[in-house]
């Protein structure tokens, strides 16, 4: 028996992500955001949905980049600060964390040091949605620690992604069920 729930956000997981945005010469602000995911592989697309009150918001308005860093599973205390606590309170949030940034190869926005994978984002469309916007971006560089690379690929659990559900909590990747695209030809005929 299914009982019937209504509209929900309750896809899991999700990944907990770290959006890095310049807000003046030397500083950038840090927002978490779950809602987040790939859409597109040539080019490489990623959409975002980002409250339009959030302290960043203007600044990716006016930059049209940003940064998406994949914290590790232990970050996740930086990572629900980054949440919880707005640029216009912590203008340092990234210090407060201990991360710094490392200078972006394609766009104006920094890369988290610290975190194992990150994305340069070029924002391509916005559309407005009720509470803010979907940010709709072309990942136009990607760079990951050589720590987490596996015979030249990223290797999720070598990154160790922090994961977020609709339940409000975090998690980290579990065991490997199978590889993608073979596990399903036992029941091919």
């Amino acid at each position: 028996m299914k009982k019937r729930l209504g509209p929900t956000t309750d896809l899991m997981p999700m990944p907990a992500l770290l959006v890095a945005v310049r807000t003046g010469e030397d500083e950038a602000n840090v927002l978490t955001v779950a809602w987040a995911g790939i859409v597109g592989g040539q080019p490489p697309m990623m959409a975002l949905e980002i409250g339009s009150g959030h302290y960043s918001t203007p600044f990716i308005e006016r930059e049209g980049n940003f940064t998406v860093n994949v914290p590790a599973s232990t970050q996740v205390v930086g990572v629900d600060y980054c949440g919880m606590v707005s640029g216009r309170e912590d203008p340092t949030k990234a210090a407060t964390c201990g991360w710094t940034f490392l200078p972006s190869t394609k766009i104006s926005s920094p890369l988290i040091a610290e975190c194992p994978l990150n994305f340069e984002c070029q924002v391509v469309r916005k559309v407005e949605a009720s509470q803010g916007a979907f940010y709709l971006v072309e990942i136009l560089e990607t760079h990951v620690d050589e720590k987490v690379l596996k015979e030249n690929k990223i290797d999720a659990l070598l990154v160790d992604p922090l994961i977020f559900t609709p339940d409000g909590k975090y998690y980290r990747l579990g065991e490997c069920l199978g590889k993608a695209w073979d596990v399903g030809k036992v029941l091919k005929k």
